[in-house]
């Protein structure tokens, strides 16, 4: 986890996507999105992991629309 909010800069041009699309669409089942981004993600604290699927934090909700 960083100490501050990441930004756009911060993530790759694929993460930056994946990160758009679970926030579009509020909640992603699991699988939808690359195992490596997924888990960058929640170490960045943009995505959390839950009922069976990925909702974006508040954090990553400010991020994706950077």
């Amino acid at each position: 986890m960083m100490d501050r909010i990441p930004s756009a800069r911060d993530l790759t041009a694929e993460e930056m996507a994946s990160l758009r699309r679970i926030v579009g669409s509020s909640f992603t089942p699991n699988g939808q999105i690359n195992a490596l981004e997924m888990k960058r993600l929640i170490a960045l604290g943009l995505i959390h992991s839950a009922m069976g699927g990925l909702m974006p934090t508040p954090a990553g909700r400010i991020v994706a629309r950077m």
